[in-house]
């Protein structure tokens, strides 16, 4: 009866773009709360959709689709910001004016990266793309996984990205890279898995790891989240890394960790 269920959850319409191993955990641990089939079931569907909800929808990933094939015809930042618009991780960082200053403000203390890693990257591989930048991303929305690799493939951008579960064995991508990025992941991490977010972070090889949070609610309030999250980070920073830098936006705020030497 449960794995009747599991398998109707996996390839249902609602989730079946979500990771398989992201699906598969999730079930596990509500198998391990609940007793009745059902209820697994209706604990499982529940947190998947806090997880989902800031996914695009189909129509979205239509209009990126065509946006993308209209953005390689002309190359206009007009049609790289529409690009971004599609997705809410993206969205909130725009006008693009205001991604390319927080990119420059970031890279101002990094160096400019021959390579970035994008954890929980949603579409940014698209911009980091679009701006000459080697970049691999982990996410589990199928959907964004599928962007991010259509605009390598057929676009001849140096972007990848694979669907991968963080909380899962062997789902960050091996090598080494210059810039990690973690924008509002750890906090994520944390609330499904108690020290996770510190597991991520020692597992990944880059010089630098760039960690963001939020610092206002969905509706905006200031509520001092910028100062837990800042307390949180500084009492966390990963055994051989130390604070290069860090600094706030309008509802975001990051830190800047570099690896030591020697």
């Amino acid at each position: 009866m449960r794995d009747d269920l599991l398998s109707k959850l996996l390839s249902s319409k609602k989730y079946r773009e979500v990771c398989p191993d992201t699906v598969r955990r999730i079930w596990n641990e509500c198998a391990g709360k609940y007793k009745k089939p059902g209820d697994v079931d209706r604990a499982a569907r529940e947190a998947l959709h806090g997880i989902t909800a800031a996914f695009m929808t189909g129509e979205e990933a239509l209009q990126l689709a065509r946006d993308m094939q209209a953005w390689h015809c002309d190359k206009t930042d007009i049609g790289l910001e529409r690009m971004l618009g599609r997705h809410a991780s993206t969205r909130e960082r725009l006008p693009l004016s205001e991604t390319d200053a927080l990119y420059g403000r970031l890279f101002g203390i990094t160096g400019r990266p021959r390579s970035v890693l994008d954890l929980a990257c949603g579409i940014n591989p698209l911009y980091l793309g679009a701006r000459g930048i080697h970049a691999v991303g982990v996410d589990i929305s199928g959907g964004a996984v599928e962007a991010v690799n259509r605009f390598g493939q057929v676009y001849g951008m140096p972007v990848r990205a694979v669907c991968a579960d963080l909380l899962s064995p062997g789902a960050i991508p091996g090598g080494a890279y210059d810039v990690a990025l973690l924008f509002k992941l750890l906090p994520l991490l944390e609330r499904q898995r108690a020290a996770s977010a510190m597991d991520v972070m020692r597992a990944v090889n880059a010089k630098w790891l760039v960690a963001s949070f939020p610092t206002r609610t969905l509706g905006g309030r200031n509520v001092g989240m910028a100062a837990h999250y800042a307390g949180w980070m500084e009492g966390h920073i990963p055994p051989g890394r130390s604070l290069a830098g860090c600094f706030e936006t309008d509802n975001e705020l990051f830190y800047i960790l570099k690896q030591d030497i020697g």
